[in-house]
């Protein structure tokens, strides 16, 4: 392999292949409608021209984006995995009676803070924030309605609960998307993501529990007799035995069990339910597991998510930006990069707020969580390592920013689906979604008690 020592670029052209795709992204989402792995393939192009241009073999060019792409393959295998679980738990009753039993724990007066413990619960169970705001968020946000509850209070907590299963669900693609990014072991990074996101759930929770004390303690509607229930309690039978696959997946996990195991047994599990419990017949849950899962009524869904064909975009998304990442580690492009980007850190604050502000430009620029994840993850493993920092400070570092920040962007693809989800924009919960701004924060605040590495030893990664 050529040296990338050996090609000089100018930032201009380095940045070029990630302002392609910067651009490709947005025409995708707001003029062309079109697939957005489609603006990652423009970008992969533009920097496979650069790299010919620089006398780089279309040989070199072939491993770099081989390498890019087989980094994100046991990744891609996780969401799938997580999406035919997800459908099979949806057909087998699982997730109804999440929501059905957790229902019965809420009573108006204390909907916002239920709202979020419940949000958080599931979505550690379900390892999606999506997932957990079309099954479950929709419903508790028309019942902020029903009891005269602020929107913005009610979306707030329920976003803020539904990203925790995001940053450090065993079961969550980003969860091991970060893990896969950044060269570590899933299961040594829950420790240092607790370390911030505990903390932070505990503030989060009083200030909903404040900010929504009293709220609603004069509806008289109980949420177990609302609407979305009935139709859930008509549609399912839900004995305790649907809970079961959920109770398997976090045992297993807390057993160290592998997680392609793991989500293969809670699918199995699920689809042994929906066929004995529900008496749903093998090829329509089959099915459901393929495509989705959808409970409607008159025409209108009520419940509905899961599905591996549907995911297929998001799996050809993330392939796709490690392609491009791969050809500009190997030409060099993303060393110039950080030159420009890294050059004035001189000690360990400094390295934590590049880091941060990376991964919420990443999510701001590329509208999309997995690029806020892959991008930094990728570029700034091996300054970590030459700078003695433990890779699991870049895993808390990216978990605690762009991870959660692309739910607070209007534009960013996954604020969007999470905004519909609930029915609440983005604009709207943004100055309620306590543990999603705070995260950015607190990890910034402890870098203080860390600033310990002196400028000479940050440069020699530039030099």
């Amino acid at each position: 392999m050529t040296q990338s020592g050996e090609r000089q670029y100018s930032f201009g052209v380095a940045a070029l292949p990630f302002l392609c795709s910067i651009t490709g992204l947005l025409l995708c989402i707001y003029l062309f409608d079109l697939p957005l792995y489609l603006a990652l393939l423009l970008g992969w192009g533009v920097a496979t021209a650069v790299a010919k241009l620089h006398r780089f073999s279309w040989r070199e060019v072939a491993s770099g984006t081989y390498q890019g792409m087989k980094s994100t393959m046991m990744v891609t295998g996780i969401l799938l995995l997580i999406a035919a679980l997800i459908s099979s738990w949806l057909a087998s009753g699982t997730v109804p009676g999440l929501i059905y039993y957790g229902m019965q724990l809420i009573r108006p007066e204390y909907l916002v803070v239920m709202a979020f413990l419940l949000t958080a619960g599931t979505s550690i169970v379900l390892g999606s924030s999506v997932g957990t705001l079309s099954t479950m968020g929709a419903a508790i946000a028309g019942l902020g309605i029903v009891y005269g509850i602020s929107p913005a209070l009610i979306g707030g907590a329920l976003i803020s609960g539904a990203m925790v299963g995001d940053r450090m669900s065993p079961v969550s693609g980003s969860f091991h998307l970060l893990a896969s990014m950044t060269g570590t072991k899933p299961e040594h990074n829950y420790r240092p993501l607790m370390k911030t996101g505990i903390p932070m759930m505990i503030i989060a929770g009083a200030l909903f529990f404040w900010l929504g004390s009293g709220a609603g303690a004069n509806a008289p509607t109980d949420p177990v007799d609302s609407p979305f229930v009935a139709q859930l309690v008509n549609s399912f039978d839900l004995p305790w035995t649907v809970l079961v696959p959920p109770a398997l997946v976090l045992v297993l996990a807390a057993l160290r069990v592998s997680i392609q195991i793991n989500l293969s047994l809670g699918v199995l599990a699920g689809l042994m339910l929906a066929t004995w419990v529900q008496e749903e017949s093998f090829q329509a849950v089959l099915s459901s597991i393929w495509f989705g899962y959808q409970l409607a009524q008159d025409g209108v869904s009520i419940l509905h998510g899961g599905g591996v064909w549907p995911m297929f975009n998001q799996v050809l998304l993330i392939c796709c930006a490690g392609m491009l990442n791969g050809v500009m580690e190997a030409s060099g492009m993303m060393q110039s990069l950080l030159q420009r980007l890294l050059g004035r850190i001189e000690r360990y604050f400094g390295l934590i707020l590049s880091t941060v502000s990376l991964s919420v430009s990443m999510a701001m620029l590329a509208c999309n969580q997995a690029l806020a994840i892959i991008v930094p993850g990728r570029a700034l493993r091996p300054v970590y390592d030459r700078l003695h920092v433990p890779a699991q400070e870049l895993v808390r570092t990216i978990g605690d920013s762009g991870v959660v920040a692309s739910a607070l962007i209007p534009w960013n693809l996954h604020g969007i689906l999470c905004s519909a989800a609930m029915g609440i924009a983005t604009t709207t919960y943004f100055p309620f979604a306590f543990y999603l701004w705070g995260l950015p924060i607190l990890t910034i605040l402890l870098s203080f008690r860390k600033n310990q590495l002196k400028s000479d030893g940050i440069t020699t990664i530039l030099n």
